[in-house]
This record gives C-alpha cells, structure tokens and sequence, in this order.
C-alpha cells in the first residue's frame, strides 16, 4: 500500500500534522510520499481568507500531478476564514488518476475544527466532485507554531482508519 499525503500549509501548521501522519505510517511499514500543493505566490493573511471564503481558484506550481502510483490518499488543508484551502480544490483540479482513490482529510487550525463543520464539508464536496472514494475517517487539529494544541489523541485512531 502506497500512501500520498496531499495537503497545503501557508504557516507550517498543516506541514507539520502532515509530516506527524506520515511518520506513524511508516512506523505500519507503509510507503508514503508528501506532496505539498506549492503556491505561486504565497497569499497575505487577509487576501488568503479572501480566496478561502469566495473558492477563489489560486495557482500553484505542481499542476497535473499524477496520483497513479497512490492507493490511498489523505488530504490537509488549514482553515482560512472559516473554510478549506482554495489551493485543494486547484490542486486536484488539474491532478491526473485520482477517480476512486481511497480518500481520508485532515484540517488545522488555530482554533479546534468542528468535525462537522464547513472546511470538511467543501473538502468533501470539491473532492467528490473529482470522484475519489472519500473514507468517512477525518482529523481535525488546533496548532499553533506547528505544534498540536488540541487533537493530537485522534492522530493513532485516524492512522488506524486509514489501514
């Protein structure tokens, strides 16, 4: 089983919960691979929520990503202004054999995110939309300076889900 772990960090945060995941998978002696979604330009504080809250499309570099090699993905997005990263749903826009891919999210944030709540939610609807086989399995972390606040006793349940 090879995993890719897709996911977007602005401030490290969600890097440093995609690099926490990746390490207890590999502890399961499972090949994973980080792809972080690389922006053209790094979005402001304020234009970032912007884009977050209208779905305003932000490029990126790594385009047409071949997702072929990956049977499971798990997919990070932060919370910006109450909703996922814009650059989620470019990414997968234009990345290549993701239909039916078991799929598994995770969101950071500087508050804890609502396991019911919006960012989940647009992140289930773009990823559907891309016809992945989205896994019930979600983890949700408050960070803060890339260390976890709150959420970090779901991170071994979440990796089990994942098996």
């Amino acid at each position: 089983m090879t995993i890719g772990i897709v996911y977007y960090s602005r401030t490290g945060n969600t890097r440093a919960a995609a690099q926490l995941l990746a390490d207890k998978l590999k502890q399961q002696n499972l090949s994973v691979d980080l792809i972080e979604i690389e922006a053209v330009k790094r979005p402001g504080f304020f234009s970032a929520g912007r884009a977050a809250m209208k779905q305003i499309e932000l490029p990126i570099k790594n385009t047409d990503v071949d997702l072929g090699n990956y049977s499971t993905l798990v997919v990070g997005s932060p919370t910006w202004g109450g909703c996922c990263s814009p650059f989620i749903k470019t990414f997968f826009s234009s990345a290549k054999n993701i239909k039916g891919k078991k799929t598994a999210l995770f969101i950071t944030g500087g508050g804890m995110p609502d396991p019911q709540g919006k960012p989940r939610q647009m992140m289930q609807q773009d990823l559907t939309n891309f016809s992945v086989n989205l896994s019930d399995s979600f983890l949700g972390l408050q960070m803060k300076k890339g260390k976890i606040i709150k959420g970090e006793q779901q991170v071994d349940q979440f990796v089990q889900s994942i098996l």
